[in-house]
């Protein structure tokens, strides 16, 4: 008898698995990143595809479809199932009942769970027994998949076959590139469905449940991870790697566009956006794009009014909180900005760097009519109402007030603008 065996046109890129459909492997590429897409609403568990999330749900309803018949296998479900959708279905020989394995199936010994073929079995013991038949020929990694082996092993050729569209990145496997475009387009689709905070990773979303949520989540206990250099207790492992760092100041991932060194793997991508001009955050009101979502819920303020940092001395408000901490100096009297040339504080940084190039001279700000330089950007606007003025006459009167803006801008400490803008610590 001839059997009929289906075309795989589809292969994984990674492992090189052949599929009868492209949305298979989608599925079966959850397997190398990770991703568990599908989360439990009641303990938080994650699985790979919707229909392994709905039959697990069904272990905390103690739903039973159809007739609540149960089955131990899956098979023998499939068969009992065509009953109700009135399809014939195999006779049974005499020494087998409802609840033996078909002949055709392989089941685990540890777990119970069956699979269509032996070698899905092989693969699925692996995960009770540790085993990792794959060595890598370079160093004493092993693997307990071949396609996983071959992900590993462009970490020592340097072979990085999947590029990234947005930005030069080059990635060893489509998985890290999927993960990586998501830092360009800030696709964010794990969603906590009890406060509404979007992830870019599943991951990201169960140590969110479990550090905000464990009391309203059935199945988590909120871990606390201790830090030995401080006090202060992190709510997962990765978070208290993070913190460690502002204690060693190791700065692990290095910007590859240039020298600078970040702690956190977030502040690197959101610092790369610098050089390559992604701005992947939208403002729905007046289409202006930000590189940061930050930035972006800042301006939004600008839209609705909002100023949600209030002074505690005044009753001004602010809205962002840069601008209430600069504010807050003009009650403290605080100056943290020095001089090291003259010793003299500012309560700015900026003006800092505009005190600055009265000692270096430098006049960054031209004119692009004239082309005559200035050190501060509001003396160059000063000047440029000369080239503004409309009435001739008007043109001498002009030219003196903008020579003496010239001559403020290049003044010594006691001019009025450089009194307004730092005043000399007492």
């Amino acid at each position: 008898m001839k059997t009929h065996v289906k075309a795989k046109p589809y292969s994984c890129p990674d492992c090189g698995k052949k599929f009868i459909n492209e949305s298979y492997i989608q599925i079966h590429q959850r397997i190398h990143t990770g991703e568990k897409p599908f989360l439990c609403s009641q303990c938080g568990r994650g699985f790979h595809t919707a229909s392994s999330l709905k039959l697990h749900e069904m272990q905390h309803s103690g739903e039973r479809p159809y007739c609540g018949k149960s089955f131990i296998y899956r098979q023998g479900l499939r068969q009992h199932q065509r009953t109700h959708a009135g399809k014939q279905t195999p006779a049974k020989t005499s020494d087998q009942s409802e609840n033996e394995k078909p002949p055709f199936l392989h089941s685990c010994s540890v777990c119970g769970k069956d699979f269509p073929y032996a070698s899905k079995l092989q693969r699925h013991l692996r995960t009770h027994s540790g085993e990792r038949p794959f060595p890598c020929s370079m160093c004493e990694k092993r693997f307990p998949e071949k396609g996983l082996l071959m992900i590993h092993e462009r970490v020592h050729t340097g072979e990085k076959p999947f590029p990234c569209t947005f930005c030069e990145k080059r990635f060893a496997s489509q998985g890290e590139l999927r993960l990586h475009r998501r830092t360009h387009t800030g696709e964010r689709p794990y969603h906590c469905s009890i406060c509404l905070k979007s992830f870019s990773r599943h991951w990201h979303l169960k140590t969110h449940l479990e550090a905000m949520h464990s009391e309203v989540v059935a199945g988590f206990t909120r871990k606390k991870f201790p830090c030995s250099d401080c006090e202060k207790s992190c709510n997962s492992a990765a978070e208290l790697r993070d913190h460690q760092r502002t204690h060693t100041g190791e700065r692990p991932y290095q910007c590859s566009f240039c020298d600078k060194r970040f702690a956190l793997s977030g502040t690197l991508v959101r610092h790369e956006r610098l050089h390559t001009g992604i701005t992947p955050y939208h403002c729905s009101d007046c289409g202006k794009t930000f590189a940061q979502q930050w930035t972006l819920t800042t301006h939004m303020r600008t839209h609705t009014g909002e100023k949600p940092y209030s002074c505690t001395q005044c009753d001004k408000s602010f809205v962002a909180p840069g601008e209430l901490r600069r504010h807050t100096r003009i009650h403290t009297g605080e100056k943290p900005y020095t001089c090291g040339d003259c010793g003299r504080h500012f309560s700015l940084a900026g003006t800092l760097k505009n005190h600055f190039r009265l000692h270096t001279g430098e006049r960054p700000y031209g004119c692009e009519v004239c082309g005559r330089g200035f050190s501060r950007s509001q003396s160059l606007r000063l000047h440029k109402r000369k080239h503004e003025q409309t009435h001739p006459e008007e043109e001498g009167e002009e030219s003196a007030f903008d020579a003496r803006s010239d001559d403020l801008s290049q003044s010594g400490d006691n001019s009025p603008i450089n009194m307004c803008i730092g005043d000399k610590s007492d």
